[in-house]
């Protein structure tokens, strides 16, 4: 499904702003629209709604019909969210802030379903055949992704670890800012035959230019256009790996910045991956950050990454996640200025154990969003709470197994006390059985439901989960069990959206905790107790001048390793 406008592809010599044909025949990666938007409608101009104009529900596909008009002050916030899932995001996200306009894209079939039941707007497509430039996206104000984490997590095959696919793939990434129109030059000129590269040097063969030595009319800095689609940057991300699936978080980067070139007024960039992002492929995660805060990309003022865990929010199950905030004016809700020489040991432990020095590239970790701000945990809940079963009973995610003769133990695990918080939910959980404590391993007889496996998550127990048949007779019990465990976690999801938009995520989550579980609110006033996060402790005195040191920083760092990178695009671009 292509969504967008076609490129540009007109024979004519391509032409700046002001009408001047760039030289060397250099075409910007452009979108040929001709400005029409539901305020040229002669139809809409009757009063009648966008969803009943063909006009305006063809120029927005497949967004909503009313995107084709211009948002006025007022109007609900616009926003994108990749890779949606069943909508575990947008449910978080709904108990902050249920006035967004938002538009969720998913290609899996059932997940679309589901978050369709559930009252979003879908796009039901692979990501890559969108257009981040279409048109009726130049209002969308908030992006988040959870892009795939299948070859970073523990369960997968491990291909996002590969050292050398991960570097290949962050040096595609650095280049982000330069090929949609992010990069600030010396010298412009080179666009139109010389004298100068856009480095400002005399370029070869131009020595005689009356102008090389000084600056002519064409001669003056400022951004280089954008000079990949988000096509050929997508093919040049995936030609770097083996797995296509660790070339999406490029739309991280992508989405954002060609928002921002078509006019969108963009404030805020948040994203949820596995864990081992942070734990085993920092480079991808930094040069997302570089990109960022550099002046050389967005130069927005807050980039954080940090892990959290659901069970640390309310949830009755762990599950341990990467996630990033990025706000473009000022610092979000929650913001922490905290030790980063120590968050970077304690978070790459296992790299200074067997190397003895840090990752070469690792985002900063000096920030962080903390959303208790002191006040008193959420109660911790069990899974015997949960589910309201006895607190002595057992849990077996596996079949009978054979005993281990010298511990006495069932071989392989799979079983788990219920008093206590469960491990992470998989898809395999969907067979979990239940048993008394002296009821042997695997004899078990209660089973659990799709409704409580979702509640282990958060989800409301009425949660629309969809399974469309592939077959006759086929119930997709395993499929909604696959999305339940794919799903972000409602409980941090309302967390990280309180800290970018809507109202404070504290009272609204507990109440949805006290609902789902059948648990008293728990009264305000008690210092909180749960160590969120312990190697995160802020570093005082240090705060006022955090900013500015690690700008400059990143700044340098970026300058640094893109110095010699910076013709690359423009030579794929001519070639």
């Amino acid at each position: 499904m292509v969504s967008t406008l076609a490129p540009d592809t007109a024979p004519h010599a391509a032409t700046d702003p002001d009408g001047r044909p760039y030289a060397h025949g250099f075409r910007p990666a452009t979108l040929d629209w001709d400005g029409w938007t539901c305020a040229d409608c002669i139809v809409c101009a009757t009063g009648r709604q966008c969803a009943d104009c063909r006009a305006c529900t063809n120029f927005a596909f497949p967004y909503p019909p009313h995107w084709a008009r211009p948002w006025t002050e007022g109007d609900p916030e616009r926003g994108i969210e990749a890779f949606g899932g069943p909508g575990g995001m947008s449910a978080g996200r709904n108990l902050v802030d249920n006035t967004g306009d938002w538009v969720l894209i998913e290609i899996n079939r059932d997940a679309a379903a589901t978050a369709r039941a559930a009252g979003h707007w879908v796009v039901e497509a692979d990501i890559r055949t969108l257009d981040p430039r279409h048109p009726a996206l130049r209002h969308v104000r908030r992006f988040h992704g959870s892009p795939p984490c299948q070859t970073l997590s523990d369960a997968g095959k491990h291909a996002g670890w590969s050292a050398d696919e991960i570097g290949e793939l962050q040096s595609v990434m650095w280049q982000a800012s330069e090929a949609f129109g992010f990069l600030e030059v010396d010298d412009l000129c080179s666009l139109y035959g010389g004298p100068h590269t856009y480095f400002g040097d005399v370029a070869d063969g131009m020595e005689d230019h009356p102008d090389a030595d000084g600056r002519g009319d064409l001669c003056w800095s400022g951004h280089l256009p954008p000079t990949m689609t988000p096509a050929d940057f997508r093919e040049w991300a995936a030609s770097t790996v083996s797995d296509d699936r660790t070339a999406l978080m490029a739309e991280m980067l992508i989405w954002p910045m060609c928002l921002i070139q078509i006019g969108a007024p963009l404030v805020s960039i948040t994203m949820e991956q596995s864990a081992n992002l942070l734990r085993q492929a920092p480079a991808l995660a930094e040069a997302i950050q570089a990109e960022i805060t550099s002046t050389e990309g967005f130069a927005w003022s807050w980039c954080s990454w940090q892990i959290a865990d659901a069970a640390d929010f309310g949830a009755p199950t762990h599950r341990e996640r990467a996630w990033m905030v990025a706000t473009r004016h000022e610092n979000p809700r929650y913001a922490d200025h905290v030790d980063g020489d120590a968050a970077a040991r304690a978070m790459w432990a296992h790299v200074l154990k067997r190397t003895g020095r840090l990752p070469d590239w690792t985002p900063a970790l000096d920030r962080r969003i903390d959303p208790y701000q002191g006040r008193p945990a959420l109660p911790e809940v069990t899974v015997a709470t949960a589910l309201d079963l006895p607190a002595d009973w057992w849990a077996d995610t596996r079949g009978k197994r054979k005993t281990n003769p010298r511990t006495g133990k069932p071989l392989g695990g799979g079983s788990f006390r219920l008093d206590r918080v469960g491990q992470c939910v998989t898809a395999p959980w969907y067979g979990l059985k239940f048993r008394p404590a002296h009821v042997p391993q695997g004899e078990g007889t209660a089973t659990i439901t799709l409704p409580d496996l979702g509640a282990l998550v958060g989800f409301p127990r009425d949660y629309p989960w969809t399974y469309i048949p592939s077959r006759a007779g086929a119930k997709g019990t395993r499929n909604i069990a696959q999305m339940i465990a794919d799903a972000v976690s409602l409980f941090v999801g309302a967390a990280i959206s309180a800290a970018v938009q809507g109202e404070d995520w504290y009272e609204p989550t507990a109440a949805h905790q006290a609902t789902l579980y059948r648990l008293p609110v728990p009264k305000p006033g008690t210092h909180c107790t749960t160590p969120l996060l312990d190697l995160f402790r802020p570093v005082r005195g240090t705060r006022k001048h955090a900013r500015a040191d690690i700008a400059a920083k990143t700044d340098e760092a970026v300058r640094a390793r893109r110095q010699p990178q910076r013709l690359l695009i423009a030579a794929r671009n001519h070639n």
